[in-house]
């Protein structure tokens, strides 16, 4: 960009079409879910998206940082650091403190989230595309893309359960849907990476200081919410003025313009860095979250549907910063997704959709010269990239409520025992099945001895334990050995198919159990009880 000459262009109905349809796909999980319990009773938990353990643990550490600031791992009853601080959660928990719900004040991100996508991607293929139909087009792509790969192997059943978890994965890591469900700051953090590379553009090489100030304060706060986008952002630029010393950028005027922008984003990553080394239970997520990577294939097949059209624009001129940076971003994706250090390297696919929709619309571009797109057919390509990909992963999404098998809603009497056991003057953390066991700490703000896998110690055998102590297979001993261990303050008992353990714990609790509709709460001996919140 030679700067100066660019400006963000007005915002037209074509713009606020595609707002309005983003904030719709952002609102339409919340939605589904109060029309069911419209129409079939319950409580919402709060929770969206395909995996509720995610923002059910958002919503506990929010009430943390309500109460607390500083945050600890509440899915364990042994005593443990509060290390971990976060900007939005705290801004979170500060509206709980004024009364707000921990579910409300979580998704009041919600359209904050969908404007931080769209104002980032809006702003960054308007730097590229200056006829407004490519604009929109490559906002369009960018925004909604839903790979029709996934649809296309989720609903033939082709090449069995393992192919569709892989094609899954890597639709879901590209897709915005699943960052505006449940994944709020993940929105944010992505829609915030094209402004700090614009930012950046701006300000180096003579420009605007401030620009920089801003370039290095928004990158802050992308590696701060999602560490592999800031380290893509870094990664971005160090190689863009890199290759800007071959056509005569002085190394010391780029290192100059590069130091506060990498010091500011390398200060969040060198917190999580400390804490994966020094707090216990974020050492045990990293090793939990280590996963070896997809095959190459599952790569290719997420990708190709973006990235084959783009691939024809590497061929066109980069005659400016920003030319380079948007080819580069696609690679610097692929380095922190492939680099050995860090853990869980498939959130590096987050974003990328955006680079490879402009490059695909600068190629499409490039081959039509001064004619317009043609309408039939950009409308047929839109729709292919979008509209099948949308519809499966509403499916999916549909048919996660209907298992059961997470908790989206709360019968009325699971949520009086939550309050009961809340308000309870006395300490200690809770026992429960691992259903429920990811509910406790947003809505009791105890500790649980089983909640989150990736946070929770020894989850495989603990979650073997209480399946078979509160679905009434355990013997009396087994009962009161897994009490004892646990040494919680309260027993919980949920309305999902779970037996009547009266008899099996009646040895190490203090009295018969408080009855809430299909819920039950019994409270263990003082002399059993070992810690928790």
């Amino acid at each position: 960009m030679r700067r100066g000459l660019w400006r963000p262009a007005a915002i037209g109905r074509g713009d606020l079409l595609v707002l309005l349809a983003l904030l719709a796909l952002a609102a339409a999980p919340l939605a589904g879910l109060l029309l069911r319990v419209w129409t079939q009773g319950g409580i919402v938990t709060g929770a969206t998206g395909f995996l509720v353990a995610d923002p059910l643990q958002y919503l506990g550490w929010l009430r943390q940082a309500s109460e607390h600031g500083a945050i600890a791992d509440l899915y364990d009853l042994e005593p443990g650091p509060r290390s971990f601080v976060h900007p939005l959660l705290a801004l979170s928990g500060a509206l709980h403190a004024l009364g707000f719900g921990v579910a409300a004040a979580y998704l009041v991100w919600t359209p904050a989230a969908a404007l931080a996508l769209f104002a980032g991607a809006r702003a960054f293929a308007g730097r590229f595309l200056a006829r407004p139909g490519d604009r929109r087009a490559a906002l369009v792509a960018a925004l909604f893309f839903a790979s029709p790969v996934a649809a296309l192997v989720g609903w033939s059943g082709l090449g069995g359960h393992d192919v569709k978890l892989h094609v899954d994965f890597v639709s879901g890591e590209l897709w915005s849907g699943t960052y505006l469900w449940g994944y709020l700051f993940t929105a944010i953090a992505v829609g915030l990476m094209p402004l700090a590379l614009l930012a950046y553009e701006r300000g180096r090489a003579g420009g605007s200081r401030r620009a920089l100030g801003a370039a290095g304060a928004i990158g802050l706060l992308v590696a701060w919410l999602q560490p592999w986008q800031g380290v893509t952002v870094a990664l971005i630029l160090v190689a863009a003025e890199a290759l800007s010393l071959r056509h005569g950028r002085r190394p010391g005027a780029a290192a100059r313009d590069l130091l506060w922008v990498l010091v500011a984003i390398a200060a969040p990553l060198a917190y999580y860095l400390a804490l994966s080394r020094l707090d216990p239970s974020w050492e045990l997520a990293g090793v939990v979250n280590d996963l070896p990577r997809w095959p190459l294939w599952v790569t290719v097949a997420g990708l190709a549907p973006l990235a084959l059209p783009a691939a024809l624009a590497y061929r066109l001129p980069a005659p400016a910063f920003g030319d380079v940076a948007l080819r580069l971003w696609p690679a610097a994706g692929l380095v922190v997704f492939w680099q050995p250090l860090g853990t869980f390297p498939f959130h590096a696919f987050q974003g990328l959709a955006l680079p490879l929709a402009v490059l695909a619309l600068l190629a499409v571009r490039g081959r039509l010269g001064t004619r317009p797109l043609p309408t039939l057919a950009t409308a047929l390509a839109l729709g292919l990239l979008v509209v099948p990909g949308t519809l499966y992963r509403a499916d999916e999404l549909r048919g996660a409520v209907r298992a059961g098998h997470q908790p989206f809603f709360l019968e009325p009497g699971e949520r009086d025992a939550l309050r009961w056991i809340e308000a309870s003057p006395v300490r200690g953390g809770v026992l429960t099945a691992v259903y429920s066991g990811i509910l406790i700490p947003a809505y009791t703000g105890r500790e649980t001895w089983i909640g989150a896998g990736s946070w929770t110690p020894d989850f495989a055998r603990r979650q073997a334990l209480t399946e078979r102590l509160f679905g009434g297979r355990a013997s009396i001993g087994e009962a009161e050995r897994i009490v004892r261990e646990a040494g919680p303050r309260f027993l919980y008992t949920d309305c999902h198919g779970r037996a009547d353990i009266s008899r099996l714990v009646a040895g190490v609790v203090a009295g018969p159990a408080r009855r809430f509709g299909c819920a039950r709460v019994w409270q263990v001996r003082d002399e059993l009880v070992r810690g928790g919140l």
